[in-house]
């Protein structure tokens, strides 16, 4: 039975058979509460800030450590954890995609994160190609890697070519909504951060739609007291708030995390 026309723009006409128990949620049949990837250890026990089959977002200045706490990340769900996260997923194979770094800081990035946790990540370079050809090998790599559970896209926003379209940045979260559904991966973006009037907030109208689809957005920026160590806050979640708390890198780009010390959350 036709249940939905839809007018495109080029005034073709598809009719589409739609079936409602695909889609109603029946409140007597129990659906699991979504797997926890990532947590933050704190005060004794783990805030979940990641989960199965969900959107998350980095963002921050240029230069404000994103890559290294990319890194920690990665280390600690590819090890089960670190100074401040933890990881029990069994899905915990990782893959980059990288569209802004060159071939041999990407190369530095994978010997570090193999010399951190002692195995290999999958990390591709994808500077410079086409945002069709992007989404292409994100959809060809996360079907033929099921065991791929997160999937991180530095930056998201070189998958599109205007971060201020409307219906570009439309198209795309459609896209991330499809793949995290399709193949069960929970996608970890990075953008950068526009500051206007005042606001802080994720790049674009872009960044606008991130921020209402993903469970955790979360900020990191150099901290003014001290410029060796970044701070790494919770934005916004749909959980419980984690602590702000540090992150510094020695000379090798091991990443190290800790405490923000209540003193220095008050100059900060």
């Amino acid at each position: 039975m036709e249940k939905l026309i839809f007018d495109l723009p080029n005034n073709e006409i598809i009719k589409e058979d739609i079936n409602l128990d695909s889609f109603i949620i029946d409140p007597s049949i129990e659906i699991a509460e979504p797997i926890p990837i990532l947590s933050i250890t704190q005060n004794g026990y783990d805030v979940p800030i990641f989960t199965e089959e969900n959107l998350s977002l980095i963002f921050g200045p240029a230069k404000s450590r994103k890559s290294t706490l990319i890194k920690s990340i990665c280390q600690a769900i590819l090890k089960g954890q670190n100074e401040k996260m933890k990881s029990t997923y069994h899905r915990n194979n990782v893959t980059i995609v990288d569209t802004e770094q060159d071939r041999y800081r990407c190369w530095k990035m994978t010997k570090v994160l193999k010399y951190l946790t002692g195995r290999n990540v999958d990390y591709y370079s994808m500077v410079g190609t086409k945002k069709e050809q992007k989404r292409l090998l994100v959809e060809k790599h996360l079907s033929e890697n099921p065991d791929c559970g997160i999937l991180i896209l530095d930056n998201i926003v070189h998958f599109l070519r205007d971060f201020n379209s409307v219906d570009e940045s439309a198209d795309l979260t459609e896209w991330l909504l499809s793949i995290k559904a399709t193949f069960n991966v929970h996608i970890l973006m990075i953008l950068h951060e526009n500051a206007s009037g005042g606001v802080i907030k994720p790049r674009g109208h872009l960044g606008t739609n991130l921020l209402n689809l993903c469970e955790t957005i979360i900020k990191i920026q150099k901290n003014e007291n001290n410029k060796d160590e970044s701070i790494v806050s919770a934005f916004l979640t749909r959980g419980r708030d984690f602590d702000d708390f540090t992150i510094t890198m020695d000379g090798q780009g091991t990443p190290f995390l800790s405490d923000l010390q209540e003193y220095r959350q008050k100059k900060y």
